[in-house]
């Protein structure tokens, strides 16, 4: 389906949170108003007239970021979470309520619905009752979305809560409904529609459905009723992009950010619209009206990419209404960096930012001056005149309204400049000038972590410095230059990026190396003057590979670590967490159970704790070995005495070299298959035609490039895995209590080179004496 939607530029402001932008009910006129909420603290409605932004009313500073705006469901209050604090304000602009409340917990998230608020902050939820507290949640693990809908019949509305833990939990007030597994950490929630408050086709008992997106990218729907929760269908990860083909075609798609449905594409359904952390707005059609009822739509219909666009920053709020003051559904949203953009079908903004006047222009100056001879004529457009007459009233506008823009821009130049001259005074002025953020995230696929800085302002450069071994991945796309420089034992990774493109978000892609832990920093420098550099600091963990996962595989043979003591479950809780990622913030019961899966490898962690006891259980030694370490140094630290008992089991490591086969395999075939390069190389020059080559030749052939480019990394690589395998051998001997095994480790070392998969496991087989 050929469809566009075309961009209009509406209003930059102060960098946004996620959440911070509404489109107000439709009023006495058809084209709508937009209630934006910035970092500054202030509450900014506006709507377009004669194709210019006219601001309706702005709050007074609140004090503090704006973080949530949500509006009184079937009602047009509109109401901002800011700080600890829930401000109210009519559609006029009056504020006719303040609620300080006693959290400690920032309102990242709020839903109103008459005298009732919902609050959301980084683990507790709160519900309020005519500003008086309702009742309250402490959930299990961070919440990073949070809506309200009528799923069980009872005096107030459910909550819907996405949390951090791969999973979508239901609250009857403080009663856990509903707790659903999704494919991953879940960071968007929407309904597909109307809420269903405000849906009077929708009856109480009704299934109420969810559409939600998580941080591998991938978009769910979910339909959720008084007794249970189901996944309905969605788009994965890597649904095929259209219009492409290759490997790009089904590139993984980044973490999704907001979700809304409208029709945009006026096919008579609703349309999806997914915003994500890279910049990606997309719009997913869902079928024709005939196919499917709306409420089954992701169920049935499959979901087909209409549109496409990506904005180079992360997108964090989205929602949709007639904006620009036409017939069309438009989409709204709001950027990191403060933009607030809209996109519609019409085709009256297809030149909103003038750009073909400005092309016409150009070749109509060529033309006149001889500059490309009788060729620029013959291309040169014809107008009427008409068309011309029209152009020219357009360019004056446009004149007219750059002129203003600049002077403006010039006001505020300068009264930025007297502030800082006032600030800075005989000393050099330090206060960071932009906001800077970071998402440090592991990606299972690849093992390895991703960060990502995005700035406010365009970057300059990113400085890197560790004290634990770290290594650098390539990543594709990237345009800048990376500079390394010799460590030493103290910092054996220094390495800068200095951007060549001018982009305000930038990611680096390493791998951690497990049994180590320390520190990340990087020293970030936006283009801003004075120049400062933000400093990140990044905590690599012993088991930082190590995913959480719902549930491990049963009849695995494992090696078990069990301790005893005097500890409680808060104790073990906090050890746990210098070890591995994922953990809450506190203990959620009084045994908790965890379950971990290594990425690179693939070897599971089991745990159960509570007050005195514990037990972790693994088919890789080398975490159970870690595990003692840090647990015993951390217990001896608090002076608590633990009693610890560990059991190998042997048949572990068949499976652990089993696992690591493939690795390693493929590392060493590719030292036989650079060597054929060259030679066939010959022979297609000496033949031409190398169909009579074997499939096998062909495919190196084909790949040589790509061969040659692996190779070159091959010893890094190679040292990596050797070093696993390495490390998991001397971990045996040792909880078996052999303390040095240096002895047996070269001629382990020689088998890895000429690596044999029988050879290496009769090699840990056979007794050490």
């Amino acid at each position: 389906m050929d469809f566009t939607l075309h961009r209009v530029d509406l209003l930059h402001c102060v960098a946004c949170a996620t959440g911070t932008l509404q489109v107000l009910p439709v009023g006495k006129k058809k084209q709508q108003k937009v209630a934006v909420g910035d970092d500054s603290g202030v509450l900014t409605v506006f709507y377009m007239k004669k194709g210019e932004v006219t601001y309706e009313w702005k709050s007074a500073p609140l004090g503090r970021e704006i973080s949530s705006v949500v509006m009184q469901l079937a009602k047009d209050k509109i109401f901002v979470g800011c700080g600890q604090s829930i401000h109210g304000f009519t559609r006029k602009g009056k504020e006719f309520v303040k609620i300080k409340t006693n959290l400690t917990e920032t309102i990242n998230h709020l839903f109103v619905d008459e005298n009732m608020i919902w609050t959301g902050g980084e683990y507790i939820m709160n519900i309020y009752d005519q500003c008086k507290d309702f009742g309250f949640v402490m959930v299990k693990d961070q919440i990073n979305a949070l809506t309200c809908a009528p799923v069980v019949d009872g005096e107030i509305l459910s909550t819907i809560v996405a949390c951090q833990d791969k999973c979508l939990r239901v609250f009857q007030g403080e009663r856990l409904d509903h707790e659903f597994a999704v494919e991953g950490s879940a960071s968007a929630l929407g309904f597909h529609g109307l809420n269903p408050v405000d849906n009077p086709s929708h009856a109480v008992g009704d299934p109420v459905q969810m559409i939600y997106g998580t941080d591998q990218g991938v978009v769910g729907s979910c339909q959720v009723d008084s007794k249970s929760m189901r996944r309905t269908g969605g788009i994965t990860d890597r649904q095929t992009r259209p219009g492409m083909s290759g490997p790009g075609a089904a590139t993984r798609r980044a973490r999704v950010c907001a979700l809304h449905t409208a029709d945009i594409v006026k096919s008579g359904m609703l349309d999806l619209l997914v915003g994500r952390d890279d910049g990606n707005v997309e719009l997913w059609s869902l079928g024709d009206a005939a196919r499917a009822p709306s409420s089954q739509r992701l169920e049935q219909a499959p979901a087909t990419l209409t549109f496409e666009t990506c904005l180079q920053e992360s997108i964090q709020s989205l929602s949709s209404g007639h904006i620009t003051g036409g017939e069309h559904n438009e989409v709204v949203l709001t950027t990191y960096g403060g933009k607030v953009l809209a996109f519609t079908p019409s085709s009256a903004a297809k030149d909103a930012t003038g750009t073909e006047f400005a092309q016409q222009e150009a070749l109509e100056e060529n033309a006149s001056a001889g500059m490309m001879g009788s060729m620029m004529s013959s291309a040169k457009k014809k107008l009427t005149p008409g068309e011309e007459f029209t152009m020219k009233q357009e360019k004056e506008r446009r004149y007219t309204a750059l002129e203003s823009e600049v002077g403006k821009l010039k006001q505020q130049l300068q009264e930025a400049k007297h502030e800082y001259w006032g600030l800075s005074g005989e000393q050099i002025a330090v206060q960071t000038t932009t906001k800077v953020s970071h998402r440090f995230n592991l990606n299972s696929e690849e093992a390895c972590y991703v960060l990502t800085v995005e700035s406010q302002t365009p970057l300059e450069l990113i400085s890197l410095r560790s004290d634990v071994d770290v290594d650098l991945l390539d990543h594709e796309g990237t345009s800048a230059i990376l500079s390394r420089s010799r460590g030493d034992p103290a910092n054996p990774l220094l390495a800068t990026y200095r951007m060549q493109e001018r982009g305000s978000r930038f990611q680096i892609r390493l791998r951690t190396i497990e049994g180590l832990s320390g520190t990340i920093s990087a020293f970030v420098v936006p283009q801003t003057s004075p120049k400062t550099a933000h400093l990140i600091n990044l905590a690599v963990k012993p088991l930082s590979l190590h995913e959480k996962v719902s549930e491990s595989p049963p009849n695995v043979p494992m090696n078990e670590l069990r301790l005893v003591g005097p500890f409680s479950v808060t104790d073990m809780h906090t050890w746990l967490g210098l070890c591995v990622n994922e953990l809450p913030s506190r203990p959620t019961d009084d045994e908790m159970i965890i379950n971990y899966r290594s990425t690179f490898v693939g070897t599971q962690l089991v745990g159960r704790y509570s007050k005195g006891s514990a037990s972790f259980r693994s088919d890789s030694i080398t975490t159970i070995s870690v595990l003692k370490d840090l647990i015993t140094r951390e217990a001896t630290a608090k002076k608590i005495q633990v009693s610890i008992n560990v059991e190998v089991k042997e048949e572990t490591f068949s499976r652990f070299l089993e696992l690591m086969h493939p690795k390693l395999g493929f590392q060493h075939s590719l030292t036989q298959q650079v060597r054929m390069v060259e030679p066939l190389r010959e022979v297609q020059l000496q033949e031409g035609d190398t169909k009579f080559l074997a499939p096998e030749l062909q495919m190196v052939l084909q790949h040589a490039a790509e061969i040659q480019q692996q190779f070159e990394l091959q010893p890094q690589r190679l040292t990596f895995l050797h070093n696993i395998v390495i490390s998991a051998y001397r971990h045996k001997w040792r909880l078996r209590g052999h303390q040095s095994v240096d002895h047996r480790v070269k001629d382990l070392q020689k088998l890895l080179e000429a690596y044999s998969l029988e050879q290496v496991s009769a090699f840990f087989e056979e007794p050490i004496d």
